[in-house]
C-alpha cells in the first residue's frame, strides 16, 4: 500500500519539483548574463495572456473592450509619477504639494464635502484605519504618548453594520492593535425599513449600554450603498445619534458617487454631514491604477499628522498624480456625464425589469408627503421651497433582482412568469429556497455568457437568497454598457425565463419518467437547478451487499456515463453532481420547450445499460480466460501422461533418452499438440493446423454469447453488397494465412483473439507467430494447401518405410 502511494503521489511530485527547480536555476543563470528586451517583452506578454507561458491550455485573458482616453491618461500618469521620483527633493516636494492641494480641492467640491482634507491610499480599507486612529487621538489625549495604556480604563468601541464588507472590522482591529472585543456588529432591520440597513434603535441602545459599562463609543461606519444589495443606512438618524454621544461618523459605499450629480437622493445628501467618507473615483470613472480617496474634516492638523493621514514620504504622495491628470482631462462636465450615464443605466434597467414583473429588492422608500410651513422671513420660505424641490429621490445606482417561486408566500404569480394561468395544475407546492437559489445561479451564469456587456454579479444575500446584481458604477466604465445593451439583456432574460419556467413545470413529469425505468433512481437534490438528478444503478450493484464496493462502482459507472452523454449532441445538458451518499449522479439541466422527456430518460438508460453490459462482458471474459487456461493445463497434463506411457521411461532419461530417440525416432503424430483459446467464441482449440499449415485458420463467423446488447432506436436496414465470387456471399469473412517466416511468441502473449499454449516438459506455455504478416486466401487455395500437405506426409511415410527396409537388410547381412 505504501509503495503504491509512493509511486502514485510522491514520485510524480518530487519529479515535478525537481524539474521546476531546474527551470529556476536555468533562469537564474540566464538573468546573470541579461536578456534582450524583445525576449523580456515576449515573456511578459505570455504571462499576461496565459498566466503561465509553458501551459498554453489555460484560458486566455480577455482585455477590456472599452478603455477610454481618460484610462490611457491614467496609465500614463503612473509612468510620469515614477519619472518624477528622480527629481531633486526640494523640487519634488513643491511638485507633490501642488498636485495634492489641487486634487483635494477638486474632490471636495465635486462630491459636496467642502473644507475637507484628503488621504490617498491604494487599499480602500486603509482610509478607515487612519480615520479610526484620528478618532482615537481626539478621544484620548494621552494616546500619542501612552498608547494602549490610555485605552485600558475605558476601551474604545467601533460599530459596524452586519451588512458591511466581510472582514472589515477584523482588519481595522488588527491594524490598530485592538482586541476583537472593541468591535460591535450592529444587526440590520427586521421589522421596519430595509432588511439590509442598520437598525438605528439597536445602535442607540448599544451605545447607551457601552457608556454604562465604562466603554468609549468611538466610531460608527455607515453604508451609503451596502456591498451586496446597495442599500443606504439612515444617515440623518445616525448623524443625530453621533452628535448626542460624541461619536465619529464615517460613510462609505458606491452610492456616494451620486453626490456629484445635479439631483441627489435625499438619503445620500445627508452624507454631507458626516465626519469622513471614503470614495473610489477610479472605479466610478474607469481610471485604472488610481487610488481611493478618504475625505475627512478636522480642526487640528497635528492630529491628522499623528494619525498618518499626512504622509511624509514624497513617493507615496505622488500616487495621486494619475488622478490629477485624469480629472483635468475629463473636466467637471465629463465627470458628471460619466456618473449620470451609470445612474441612467440603473434607472433604465429598473424600469425594464418592472415591465416584466421582476422583483427589485433594491431600496424602495415611500415618498413622504412634504409640506412647506410658511413661517419666518421671505428668505427662509424660499430656502425651504428650494430644499423640498431639489430633494427628488432617484433610483439607486445598484439594481438587485431575482427569480421567485410562482407559489411562494405572498406572491400571486411568478415575477418573471407570463400572465397565462392555464398551466398551474403542475404547481401544487412552493419550491424550496435552495431550488430557487439554483435557478437564479443558472440565470446569472447564462446572462453573463450571452450578454457580457452588462456585467451581472451573482450575490448571496442572507435574507433573500441568491440574487442578481447590476452595478453600473463598477462595471459600465470598462464594459462600455449602453441603453441598447440593457434592452438586449431584457430580451435575453425573457427567453431564458421561458426555458426556466418550462423546466420548472416539467420537474414532476421528469421524476415520474425516471421512476418508471429500471436501474434508474431519482435523487432529490434541492440545490440542483434543472430538470433533476438521476443515478444509474446496475443490477450487479443492487445484488451486492458490500457498500464500499458498491460506492466505488457507482462513482466509476456514473462518471463514465456523464462523459459519454457529454460527448453526444446534447452534451451540454448533462453534468456530474455529487450526492449526499458520496457518490456521483447525472444532473440534467434546463431544457427548451417541446423537449421530449422520455427521449432524455431513455438516452440515459440506454447509455447506462451499454456501460453495464460492457463491464459484465469484461468480467465474463476474465472468467473465460482463466477457465480456458485451467482446461488447457489439464489437457496438456493428460497428454503428457499419455506420452510418457507410449514412449516409455527410457526416453525420459536425459542421456539415454537422447540416444534412444536417435536410434529409434518417435513418430511425429506422437508429439503433444498445443492449445489455443478463442477469445471471441470461448472455445479451446488445438494448434495442430496452425503448425501444420503455417497459418491461423479462423472459424466461421465468431459469436459472443456472453455479451448482451442494450436496446437502441431502429435504424434503416442496409442491403448486402453482392459478392465478386459467385459461389460465396460478401458476408463471409475471407480466410487468412501467414507467411512461412515464424518467430516464437513470448509466454502469455495473445494474438488475434487466440491464446496459444504449447507443452514443454509438462508445463503449459504460449507460442505463436507475431511478426509474420497475413494475406487473404480463398477456400480453393486452402484445399490445395491441404492436398500438398497430405502429399508431403505420404512422401515422408515412404521415406520412412525405405529406411526401415534398409535397416532390415543390414541386419540380415550381419
Amino acid at each position: 500500500m505504501e509503495e503504491g502511494f509512493q509511486k502514485m503521489f510522491l514520485e510524480p511530485s518530487l519529479k515535478e519539483m525537481s524539474e521546476g527547480l531546474n527551470d529556476v536555476m536555468k533562469q537564474m543563470d540566464d538573468y546573470c548574463n541579461g536578456k534582450k528586451l524583445e525576449e523580456v517583452v515576449n515573456n511578459l506578454e505570455a504571462l499576461i495572456i496565459h498566466g503561465d507561458p509553458e501551459s498554453q491550455d489555460l484560458p486566455k485573458a480577455v482585455p477590456p473592450k472599452n478603455l477610454s482616453k481618460a484610462s490611457h491618461v491614467s496609465m500614463l500618469g503612473q509612468s510620469v509619477a515614477a519619472y518624477c521620483t528622480t527629481l531633486g527633493p526640494s523640487h519634488l516636494r513643491k511638485l507633490t504639494t501642488r498636485i495634492i492641494s489641487d486634487t483635494t480641492l477638486w474632490m471636495s467640491r465635486i462630491f459636496r464635502f467642502d473644507d475637507s482634507s484628503a488621504y490617498y491610499h491604494n487599499d480602500d480599507r486603509e482610509g478607515l484605519v487612519r480615520v479610526c486612529r484620528l478618532a482615537l487621538n481626539a478621544k484620548y489625549e494621552k494616546f500619542a504618548t501612552e498608547g494602549f495604556n490610555a485605552l485600558y480604563t475605558k476601551p474604545p468601541i467601533i460599530y459596524i453594520s452586519a451588512a458591511s464588507r466581510p472582514g472589515l472590522g477584523q482588519f481595522v482591529c488588527t491594524q490598530l492593535g485592538l482586541p476583537l472585543s472593541s468591535l460591535c456588529t450592529v444587526p440590520c432591520n427586521t421589522m421596519f425599513g430595509s432588511q439590509h440597513t442598520m437598525d438605528i434603535a439597536t445602535l442607540e441602545r448599544l451605545i447607551k449600554d457601552d457608556e454604562g459599562s465604562s466603554k468609549t463609543p468611538l466610531l460608527v461606519v455607515a453604508n451609503a450603498g451596502t456591498p451586496l444589495a446597495g442599500h443606504t443606512d439612515n444617515i440623518n438618524r445616525l448623524r443625530a445619534i453621533c452628535d448626542d454621544y460624541g461619536v465619529w461618523l464615517h460613510a462609505e459605499g458606491h452610492n456616494l458617487s451620486t453626490l456629484a450629480l445635479s439631483t441627489v437622493p435625499s438619503s445620500i445628501l445627508a452624507a454631507k454631514r458626516v465626519n469622513s467618507m471614503t470614495i473610489s473615483p477610479g472605479v466610478w470613472l474607469g481610471l485604472p491604477g488610481t487610488p481611493a480617496v478618504t475625505l475627512y474634516k478636522t480642526a487640528d492638523p497635528a492630529m491628522s499628522l499623528a494619525a498618518g493621514l499626512c504622509s511624509s514620504q514624497i513617493q507615496e504622495r505622488l500616487c495621486c498624480l494619475p488622478l490629477w491628470l485624469s480629472l483635468q482631462h475629463l473636466g467637471y462636465d465629463g465627470i458628471v456625464q460619466k456618473l449620470k450615464h451609470a445612474a441612467d443605466l440603473s434607472q433604465h434597467m429598473s424600469q425594464r425589469l418592472h415591465s416584466i414583473g421582476a422583483i427589485n429588492i433594491a431600496e424602495k422608500q415611500e415618498k413622504k408627503q412634504q409640506t412647506i410651513q410658511y413661517e419666518g422671513s421671505l428668505t427662509d420660505v424660499v430656502r425651504k421651497v428650494i430644499q423640498v424641490l431639489s430633494q427628488v429621490d432617484v433610483v439607486s445606482p445598484v439594481v438587485v433582482f431575482r427569480y421567485e417561486d410562482p407559489h411562494g408566500p405572498g406572491l400571486d404569480k411568478a415575477p418573471y412568469a407570463n400572465d397565462s394561468s392555464d398551466d398551474t395544475s403542475n404547481h401544487t407546492l412552493a419550491l424550496p429556497k435552495p431550488i430557487v437559489n439554483a435557478f437564479n445561479t443558472w440565470l446569472g451564469t447564462e446572462l453573463n455568457k450571452r450578454i457580457p456587456e452588462v456585467g451581472i454579479d451573482v450575490v448571496d444575500l442572507e435574507t433573500d437568497g441568491v440574487c442578481l446584481r447590476f452595478s453600473p458604477m463598477q462595471s459600465a466604465p470598462y464594459n462600455g454598457t449602453s441603453a441598447d445593451d440593457i434592452d438586449n439583456f431584457v430580451e435575453c432574460l425573457k427567453q431564458l425565463l421561458t426555458v426556466l419556467n418550462y423546466s420548472n413545470e416539467q420537474r414532476p413529469g421528469f421524476q415520474e419518467a425516471v421512476e418508471c425505468r429500471e436501474n434508474l433512481i431519482y435523487v432529490d437534490i434541492q440545490s440542483h437547478g434543472g430538470l433533476g438528478v438521476v443515478q444509474f444503478v446496475p443490477e450487479y450493484v443492487s445484488s451486492n451487499k458490500n457498500e464500499e464496493q458498491n460506492k466505488k462502482e457507482l462513482i466509476k459507472l456514473n462518471g463514465e456515463l456523464v462523459q459519454r452523454l457529454q460527448a453526444g449532441e446534447t452534451g451540454a445538458l448533462y453534468f456530474a453532481v455529487p450526492t449526499e451518499a458520496e457518490t456521483v449522479a447525472v444532473g440534467v439541466g434546463m431544457v427548451n420547450p417541446g423537449t421530449d422527456l422520455d427521449e432524455v430518460v431513455d438516452l440515459i438508460w440506454v447509455t447506462g445499460k451499454e456501460l453495464e453490459d460492457s463491464s459484465k462482458f469484461l468480467e465474463t471474459m476474465t472468467d473465460l480466460v482463466l477457465k480456458g487456461i485451467e482446461e488447457a493445463q489439464k489437457e496438456l497434463e493428460k497428454e503428457n501422461e499419455n506420452k510418457l506411457i507410449e514412449e516409455g521411461v527410457l526416453r525420459q532419461i536425459p542421456i539415454v533418452g537422447s540416444l534412444w530417440s536417435w536410434y529409434s525416432p518417435p513418430p511425429k503424430e506422437a508429439q503433444i499438440k498445443g492449445r489455443a483459446l478463442n477469445l471471441s467464441s470461448g472455445a479451446l482449440e488445438s494448434t495442430e493446423n496452425t503448425y501444420k499449415y503455417h497459418m491461423q485458420v479462423q472459424q466461421d463467423k465468431p459469436t459472443t454469447p456472453t455479451r448482451k446488447t442494450a436496446p437502441r432506436r431502429k435504424t434503416p436496414s442496409t442491403t448486402p453488397t453482392p459478392s465478386v465470387d459467385g459461389d460465396h456471399s460478401s458476408s463471409e469473412k475471407p480466410l487468412q494465412k501467414r507467411d512461412l517466416e515464424e518467430t516464437p511468441m513470448e509466454d502469455g502473449q495473445v494474438g488475434d483473439g487466440l491464446v496459444n499454449s504449447h507443452p514443454e516438459s509438462g508445463n503449459s506455455s504460449t507460442t505463436g507467430t507475431t511478426t509474420s504478416s497475413f494475406q487473404e486466401v480463398s477456400p480453393d487455395d486452402l484445399k490445395e494447401i491441404q492436398e500438398d500437405g497430405e502429399a508431403d506426409d505420404e512422401d515422408d511415410d515412404n521415406d520412412e518405410e525405405e529406411e526401415e527396409e534398409e535397416e532390415d537388410d543390414g541386419e540380415d547381412l550381419k
